[in-house]
């Protein structure tokens, strides 16, 4: 996947990545378990919370159901809901 075309979207990447890994470790588990429970590739995973790549909206909620939390959850950090 290419790289972000802004520095914004690149950081945002990055703080979802942070917020997916916090979760997943939160919940006691490996990418793989996690992948594994969510259909997913552990690769993908491990290049989403290093914010290499950008799920689409299906992943996002695959990933949520897996960890038993509202899709929303993912997207809530510091400053997610200001707008620079």
């Amino acid at each position: 996947m290419p790289e972000p075309t802004t520095p914004r979207l690149a950081e945002l990447r990055r703080q979802f990545g942070a917020r997916l890994r916090d979760l997943r470790q939160g919940h006691g588990l490996s990418q793989e378990q996690l992948g594994e429970m969510a259909e997913v590739d552990r690769k993908t995973i491990n290049r989403i919370e290093n914010g290499m790549y950008s799920p689409h909206l299906d992943k996002v909620f695959q990933i949520a159901d897996a960890l038993s939390v509202p899709p929303r959850d993912l997207f809530e950090w510091d400053g997610a809901s200001s707008r620079t």
